[in-house]
């Protein structure tokens, strides 16, 4: 009752006082019996002295009233402030995003007793909001959020004031969504928005069941606890940022060194002075050093004194000849440039090498072959002049056989056309081996390649001291190969079988062999040298091999010839011959069944043969000789022949009267055979199928061309008289 009293108020607190402390004094027998006898002089003697303690009592009781709201406050602000101290520590101790906001909605919530407290993370870019951390979820992580179910959420983020919802069932804010926050049994929201400078980073969001909104001393706190949050998520952003810039800058040094390390060129880096910074994995194959061990090291240590006087004397690119540790040479072409630093100063330089061996071997015989071809334009043109002349001594000498004075003067005849007959050969085989022919598989017979190799070779091998013999199947069936590209593949083993004997400083023996089983048609080309090594007998077909001096071999021959017999679907072999040296066997299917010839006749001699006498044939020609030669066997045959120097005269004796037949030169001064054909082609197109071409020139490409593209026949120089007879008369039956 006294307790009771001391917190009452006014007249109720006295009398309830005075009744108090009445009832505790009877209760202690302190009350005399008049009074309790009923005399109200008994009652009267008492009541000052009741009042008085009443009163005492009452005020003792004020005194306790007033300072128990203190101790409850002060009891709060202790917990508040436990609880800000925690949250601080919270920020101070990490940076981890998750885990710094995860502490801070457990402590908020504690707090002010929220039954939900959770802290959303605001971009505003993006217009969108994520769950970063919640009390009841510790596991949630950037979950998104539908502002648009979210009102009082969404306000607070475009106010940036907090929003306070004390009744969710009255508040109009909340009524899009009451239904469901009541369903959920929330009574009242605080939303605090978190800002740092003009940015609003997140919100705090709190939820609770309780009847009693929330206080304005627990909304000052939740600000408080919201300022700091914001500093703590603005330095947690941060530094994730930073950690994601660290990433992408690792990702991305780790891709430039897989890229680094992928190329297969060398790579290098200098700092200023010189010393080696970066060193890829392409630089350690060409160096044979690991990169470890050239970190540090200057790079002219690695590449040697060259570099001192190539790229370091500010040249942009040099060839260095880099002598690995296994005592391999390579020889490398290296470029420069210059590094710069963020201020523009020098950084150093970058340095780019790469493994030019191979490639120097093929530009050399890139330059042999050019030298080749250039040898061939010589040759061709060294035949056409030797052409007639040839035609010239063959001709006359087949004219004076057909009439001969005495039997000396026909032998010593019969032996110059012989002769020339022979240098025909010659001029003929090298001008085919020297022409560029499409491939054209056809059914032939292979002695007659080697009888061509030969001719060619036969008379320089033997001035060599070198012995050729030749052991030819006499029955050797026909089989389908390109004669040129075989041609090839043959002087290609006998010039190596001729190198070889000629590095023993000996005379030596070349034999040559056909055969045929019931399969393949084989040549072997044996040599009597010092044959091959056994550790080199399986490398002998790769590309640019070769055991010959530099500048003596290509190392092309072998592997050329082995791709063109595959070509055919045979074989190229090393075999051990029974002596010494080394035995190379070409080795081709022989094919199913008789076959045809895969190469057109030549309308020339696939054409009848016409009788020459009373025609009309116009031969023009810049050699005299031949233009005589050609009036004497012809006329002998009854024709009547008309001569021209050249292709305009030639023209002007078309414009005169008709020929049966146009012998035509293709190469003449003024007007060639190829101008007038097409001069004739506009003006006299009814004769264009009378010409016959005669030519020394069926190398080059553009001659070719015209040739075949015209289908006319063709007198090859150097000319006999036999074969005047029978192109005119095959072209005249053709006609």
């Amino acid at each position: 009752a006294l307790l009771v009293a001391s917190l009452a108020g006014g007249a109720a607190r006295s009398l309830l006082g005075t009744s108090a402390v009445l009832a505790l004094y009877a209760w202690m027998g302190g009350i005399p019996k008049e009074a309790t006898s009923g005399t109200f002089s008994g009652m009267l003697a008492l009541l000052p002295l009741l009042y008085g303690m009443a009163a005492y009592v009452a005020e003792v009781g004020a005194a306790l009233r007033e300072q128990l709201p203190e101790d409850l406050r002060a009891r709060r602000e202790s917990r508040e402030l436990r609880s800000l101290l925690e949250i601080t520590e919270a920020v101070t101790s990490t940076l981890e995003l998750r885990r710094v906001m995860g502490r801070i909605v457990t402590r908020v919530g504690e707090t002010v007793r929220a039954e939900r407290c959770s802290i959303h993370l605001v971009d505003a870019a993006r217009r969108k909001c994520f769950v970063l951390a919640s009390r009841e979820d510790p596991d949630v992580d950037m979950l998104e959020v539908d502002l648009a179910k979210y009102p009082e959420l969404r306000q607070a983020i475009e106010t940036r004031e907090p929003i306070v919802v004390e009744d969710v069932a009255r508040d109009p804010l909340v009524a899009p969504v009451r239904d469901v926050l009541l369903e959920q049994g929330y009574r009242s929201l605080v939303v605090v928005p978190m800002v740092f400078g003009k940015e609003v980073l997140g919100t705090l969001f709190l939820r609770a069941s309780r009847s009693r909104p929330f206080s304005a001393a627990e909304i000052r706190f939740c600000r408080v606890a919201a300022a700091a949050s914001a500093n703590a998520l603005k330095n947690a952003l941060l530094y994730r940022e930073v950690q994601l810039e660290a990433a992408r800058h690792r990702a991305t040094g780790e891709k430039l060194r897989r890229v680094l390390d992928g190329s297969p060129d060398m790579i290098v880096a200098t700092d200023p002075e010189g010393a080696i910074t970066e060193f890829n994995a392409g630089a350690e194959r060409l160096t044979g050093i690991p990169a470890d061990q050239a970190r540090g090291r200057l790079l002219s240590d690695l590449l040697g004194e060259d570099l001192e006087g190539g790229l370091a004397s500010g040249a942009t690119a040099a060839d260095l000849v880099l002598r690995q540790p296994d005592g391999r040479e390579v020889e490398i072409s290296l470029v420069s440039a210059p590094l710069e630093g963020a201020d523009g100063a020098s950084a150093g330089r970058v340095w780019i090498g790469r493994d030019v061996t191979r490639l120097r071997r093929v530009e050399k015989t890139l330059a042999q072959s050019e030298r080749l071809s250039s040898l061939g334009e010589v040759v061709a043109g060294v035949a056409h002049e030797l052409n007639n002349p040839l035609s010239a001594v063959l001709g006359y000498a087949q004219l004076c056989l057909s009439d001969p004075r005495s039997p000396a003067h026909a032998r010593d005849l019969e032996r110059i056309v012989e002769s020339a007959r022979r240098c025909q050969r010659i001029v003929q085989n090298l001008l085919s081996f020297s022409r560029q022919h499409p491939p054209e598989k056809k059914r032939q017979n292979l002695n007659a390649c080697v009888a061509r190799i030969f001719d060619l070779k036969g008379y320089h091998l033997r001035s060599c001291g070198i012995e050729v013999v030749l052991d030819l199947e006499p029955s050797l069936p026909e089989i389908s190969f390109d004669a040129h590209q075989m041609e090839q593949v043959l002087l290609n083993l006998v010039n190596n079988a001729e190198q070889a004997i000629a590095g023993t400083g000996k005379r030596g023996r070349i034999t040559v062999r056909t055969r045929a089983t019931h399969n393949e048609v084989a040549i072997e080309v044996e040599d009597d040298g010092p044959g091959v090594a056994p550790a080199l007998r399986h490398r002998i077909f790769d590309p640019f091999f070769t055991t010959k001096m530099p500048g003596q071999g290509t190392g092309l021959g072998l592997s050329v010839s082995y791709g063109i017999v595959r070509e055919h679907g045979g074989r190229l072999e090393l075999r051990d011959p029974p002596g010494r040296g080394a035995c190379f066997v070409v080795s081709l299917p022989r094919a199913a069944g008789e076959g045809v010839e895969a190469a057109a006749v030549s309308l020339a001699s696939a054409a009848g043969s016409a009788p020459l006498r009373g025609r009309r044939i116009l031969v023009a020609d810049d050699e005299p000789h031949l233009l005589e030669l050609f009036s004497r066997v012809l006329e002998r045959d009854g024709a009547e022949v008309t001569v021209a120097r050249d292709g305009e005269e030639a023209w002007e004796k078309l414009q005169q009267s008709d020929f049966d037949l146009i012998v035509a030169d293709v190469r003449m001064p003024a007007l060639d055979g190829r101008a007038l054909y097409e001069r004739v082609v506009s003006e006299r197109p009814e004769m264009i199928r009378r010409f016959v071409f005669s030519t020394g020139d069926l190398v080059r490409p553009d001659t070719l061309r015209f040739l075949e593209s015209l289908r006319s026949p063709v007198l090859a120089k150097p000319l006999d008289a036999d074969g005047i007879r029978r192109v005119l008369s095959q072209a005249l039956a053709r006609r």
